[in-house]
């Protein structure tokens, strides 16, 4: 019905008529107190069932806005939504300590309570008993939050409340690594209390995210200090996890009915629409039915065959439930909804049809039932069959109501929802005043709230302004054609570094001492993020990238850097979707390096406006501010620490050992040039090739020697050592045996720390990987690569090769990480406690950047202490395309992948573990191809391997026996083939006459036919 058109008085009638049934069935049971509503008889309120009653109470009072005598219901139900709201964020405040504490670890101990009594808010669970962290559901409340705001109706009130909602988005901002317990409370499939990354939660938190950015919560009568900020590098993270995790909900959930609440209504999360709608295909094919969407595969919820008196399943329990899953209505209503804002009518009138048929009445009211089930006088011998993926329609079992005395509402929010929009009661841009549902590119964008980022292809202009620390290196690049501007020159622009000014003034926006917050948490400032102009105390301050404030050795490549400018601009061109172009900053240091003619070269391609085929504009920062995006941060407190901030932005900056390190000396000298030494030192604007100094000196002492030693001793010959890896050498040792001193002047940190920059200028990366680790340097997003690989479903082992390891299979914090890697690393091998850190880095870039990705295909885990091992010995076996892999032997459950790879991770050697893995698939291939074929309980794959191997060592030996009695006339071909032959079994290529394929066929062959064929169908086989 086309609401545009529809008489006023017809749709009072049709108001007033569905009035009288939110009555009944929802506001009847609404709290007197905080107006929450309870599911069913618990008396607990639940997050996400309160947050969609409130937002259909919300689009009643919108519909109510367009009728003249409204008989005051606009005011009543909009503010019944608004004291439900309020009620959530009351239960919210009051664990305001647990928000301090987890949006610094991120750990499910800290969790906010999802469920309350719906009546005085206090607790109905502890921290353990229930799965309380449920980003989904926090995520949700801070999207309608939002999308009422922007419809004009105030829910917060308070500026205690602006600085608690402004730490709730600190709290979810991190999705992208943190695994919860998703939108059904259980976490993984198997129910067993285990988290995992949900793409339903990122998805959720992405909109949520979006929605709130530069949200002002008073609306029209805020000021800047009611606005919301959000990290948009953050946002972009939640973007790409998404998309890496999607069409598949989590690692054991192939799919999930919660998705559809992030592929249409009410986030409308996912940017590239061939993704989305594969997700949602997907989800339809595994989960739809007759009745509704099951939750997901196997789900044992409320079924008659789960054991209630269980908080968790056993094992193999997940195979009661196959077929007989409990479908829930109420998600054919997400995608009449979904498809109703995207226009295809026919699409959702087809999907209401469907659900129509499965209302129920009580008491003369159309209800939602929470969920049909398959009653226990339907199952038959047919449901207890295993094997092959049952579903509903396949079977069309007929399915009963699951009926409760109270309404399960948030089912019937929903229908309310829907009814108004598609009876033209309201229409889709006061469901959605945000524009959610647009695509990107036609949302409303002003004052550049939206985070959401573009397709490829959409062309961004990159701003690039060169900063020169001193006249002195202004003068020299001049001289090459490379303009640039000093500080003074930049006047009054301000430059500094993200730390300086721009994370302590974010640090300030959320805190609140009566609540016992401190703001957003001590975290680096991304690319997009120092890509924005800021308004900071009316000064206007421009930041140069994090990325090349790098506190670790590899600040010491220039090669490095010089990628890490062109990485950072291809990175600005594809993800930048804010209002005017991204402004990047090089600051440009006048020490420590020579200027190489590699980086000059890079700076002449800028200056004719393009890098690698990326557009850029090089001018003086001054002429980029009009066309640039301009935030505005206030912080409000107006306090001793806001005055130190503005004195610090006031203040001169000062030189910096970080950045973008170019030097103009000669000889080596390291000295800091000045404008003042600027008018009587010589120049020499010459250009200079990078050159690795790499001849090193044997130390006089290894490790092994040191341990004997006396702290006398190794005192003594400090004096004496001139290598720098040698001298390490021993102050590693006195730091073991906690020594502090290097001399009376000077700690032994400050010693390596010297070293570290000694060595990291001639390029001994020995000597700077040790010095780096004795320091306990970290590289930046460390966190964030791992992440980047967890969800491509690895597993990543954090360890040296032949000594324990410690196995990551979920997100972690940077600190958590870090502790992981020296421990499990600095025993055994201190430089690669930093080693490793570096291979995470490149993997991560390796498996985004798209060209390197089939590489990984079938590795689950990836051990990084092997991989450096590999690297060193160089391992043969490296024709990739012809090797088997452990996802080759996997159901379509990831889960059972990873059990494989747990029990191949025991096998020490790489070689005998991939031989492992080629007589796995052989015993696979014969299987598959031969049902009738069964092998004893116990098969000892280690026997069979012995097997192939005996085989080739007799044709080896007959090989040789031909050899020695024919002439020795034949080509070079002929003699590399022989050599080859007769080389170790491990040597071998998988296929051909004479692979290792064919003799462990022959081993496994021959075992069959010794044990003769039989089929037993109730013996399992076991193996060894």
């Amino acid at each position: 019905m086309d609401g545009t058109s529809m008489d006023e008085d017809v749709r009072a009638a049709l108001l007033n008529r569905y009035y009288k049934e939110v009555h009944a069935t929802m506001l009847a049971y609404q709290s007197s107190t905080l107006g929450l509503f309870p599911r069913g008889k618990s008396q607990h309120a639940r997050v996400r069932d309160n947050v969609y009653c409130a937002a259909a109470l919300w689009c009643f009072s919108l519909a109510y806005r367009q009728v003249g005598d409204d008989r005051g219901r606009t005011h009543e139900l909009e503010q019944s939504a608004v004291k439900c709201m309020r009620g959530l964020l009351f239960c919210y405040m009051r664990q305001a300590d647990k928000v301090e504490k987890f949006k610094h670890r991120q750990s499910w101990e800290d969790a906010l309570h999802a469920r309350f009594d719906y009546m005085t808010g206090d607790h109905v669970t502890d921290d353990e008993s229930w799965g309380h962290l449920q980003i989904d559901g926090t995520s949700l409340f801070l999207l309608i939050l939002a999308q009422m705001t922007a419809s004009g109706v105030q829910v917060v009130f308070t500026m205690d409340e602006v600085d608690f909602i402004q730490n709730l988005v600190y709290y979810v901002e991190r999705a992208y690594r943190i695994p919860d317990y998703g939108m059904w409370e259980r976490g993984s499939r198997d129910n067993v209390g285990r988290r995992e990354l949900h793409a339903s939660s990122i998805g959720i938190a992405k909109a949520a995210l979006e929605s709130m950015n530069r949200l002002n919560l008073f609306g029209d009568q805020g000021s800047s200090f009611s606005i919301i900020h959000v990290d948009p590098d953050a946002q972009y993270r939640n973007c790409v996890i998404l998309n890496t995790l999607l069409p598949k909900e989590s690692s054991s959930k192939e799919s999930d009915a919660s998705l559809l609440c992030i592929t249409g209504y009410p986030a409308f999360s996912i940017d590239d629409p061939a993704l989305c709608k594969r997700t949602e295909d997907r989800v339809k094919e595994l989960c739809e039915g007759n009745y509704g969407f099951k939750r997901f595969l196997r789900d044992g919820h409320h079924t008659v065959k789960e054991n209630k008196s269980k908080k968790y399943y056993d094992p193999a329990e997940l195979t009661h439930f196959e077929g007989i899953e409990c479908e829930w209505p109420s998600f054919f209503l997400f995608i009449v909804l979904t498809e109703l804002c995207r226009g295809h009518l026919d699409e959702a009138e087809k999907y209401w049809k469907k659900f129509e048929k499965c209302l129920i009445e009580q008491n003369g009211h159309q209800i939602v039932p929470r969920l049909y089930l398959v009653p226990e006088s339907e199952l038959g011998d047919e449901c207890t069959t295993q094997g092959s993926l049952v579903t509903l329609k396949d079977l069309n079992y007929r399915m009963e109501p699951l009926v409760e005395d109270i309404p399960f509402q948030w089912a019937q929010a929903v229908f309310y929802i829907t009814k108004l929009l598609r009876e033209g009661l309201i229409s889709v841009y006061d469901l959605d005043p945000l524009g959610l549902h647009l695509p990107h590119q036609s949302r409303h964008r002003g004052m550049a709230r939206h985070l959401g980022f573009k397709a490829p292809g959409h062309e961004t202009v990159i701003q690039v302004a060169l900063i020169a620390e001193t006249a002195r290196l202004q003068s020299i690049l001049a001289t090459h054609g490379i303009p640039t501007q000093t500080q003074k020159q930049v006047e009054p622009i301000k430059i500094r570094a993200p730390g300086d000014i721009l994370m302590k003034i974010y640090s300030r926006l959320g805190e609140n001492k009566k609540l016992g917050l401190s703001g957003r948490p001590n975290r680096p400032i991304g690319a997009l993020g120092t890509s924005k102009v800021y308004r900071i105390f009316g000064h206007t301050v421009v930041c140069y990238p994090t990325d090349f404030m790098l506190d670790f050795y590899t600040s010491f490549d220039i090669r490095l850097l010089i990628d890490m400018v062109k990485t950072s601009l291809h990175f600005l061109s594809l993800y930048w979707n804010m209002d005017g172009r991204p402004t990047f900053c090089l600051y440009l240091i006048d020490n420590r390096i020579s200027i190489y003619s590699k980086f000059v070269d890079l700076l002449a391609q800028m200056k004719h406006g393009e890098v690698d085929g990326i557009k850029v504009r090089l001018d003086r920062l001054q002429a980029f501010i009009p066309t640039s995006y301009i935030e505005h941060i206030a912080s409000g407190k107006d306090d001793d620490i806001d005055r130190q901030l503005q004195h610090k932005l006031i203040a001169p900056m000062r030189s910096r050992s970080s950045a973008v390190h170019l030097s103009t000396s000669s000889g080596g000298s390291s000295s800091v040039f000045n404008d003042d030494t600027f008018a009587t030192e010589a120049m020499e604007p010459s250009l200079m090739e990078e050159e690795e100094d790499t001849e090193e000196e044997r130390p006089l002492f290894g490790p092994a020697d040191l341990k004997e030693m006396s702290s006398y001793q190794l005192r003594n010959n400090l004096k004496h050592e001139k290598n720098p890896l040698g001298e390490l050498y021993l102050l590693h040792e006195l730091m073991k045996r906690n020594e502090k001193q290097f001399d009376l002047d000077t700690t032994i940190e400050e010693r390596v720390q010297m070293r570290y920059e000694e060595a990291g200028e001639k390029k001994h990366w020995m000597t700077v990987r040790l010095a780096g680790s004795l320091l306990h340097k970290v590289v930046d997003c460390l966190a964030p690569s791992l992440t980047s690989m967890l969800v491509r479903a690895k597993e990543v082992t954090i360890g040296v090769f032949g000594y324990p390891e410690h196995v990551i299979s979920e997100p972690m914090g940077p600190k958590d990480i870090v502790k992981i890697v020296y421990d499990k690393c600095m025993q055994y091998d201190p430089i690669e406690a930093v080693l490793q850190q570096e291979i995470i880095i490149y993997l991560a870039d390796f498996m985004t950047s798209g060209y390197h990705s089939p590489v990984f295909e079938g590795m689950l885990r990836l051990r990084i202490g092997w991989i450096i091992q590999a690297m060193k010995n160089e391992l043969r076996r490296i024709d990739k395309d012809k090797l088997p892999t452990i996802y080759e032997l996997s159901c379509y459950e990831m889960n059972f992948a990873m059990l494989v790879e747990d029990f191949l991770s025991n096998i020490t050697f790489p070689e005998y573990r991939q031989m492992i893995v080629e007589v796995l698939m052989v015993v696979s291939t014969v299987l598959q191809r031969n049902p009738e074929v069964n092998f004893e309980p116990t098969l000892n794959l280690d026997d069979l391997l012995q097997d192939s191997i005996n085989m080739f060592n007799q044709d080896k030996g007959k090989t040789m026996q031909k050899q020695t009695s024919e002439q020795t006339d034949a080509d070079d071909n002929t003699t590399s083939y022989a050599c080859h032959r007769t080389g170790s079994f491990y040597t071998l290529f998988p296929d051909g006459q004479y692979g290792t394929t064919g003799y462990v066929a022959k081993a496994v062959i021959n075992r069959v036919l010794e044990e003769g064929l039989h089929y037993e169908p109730s013996k399992s086989c076991t193996i060894s």
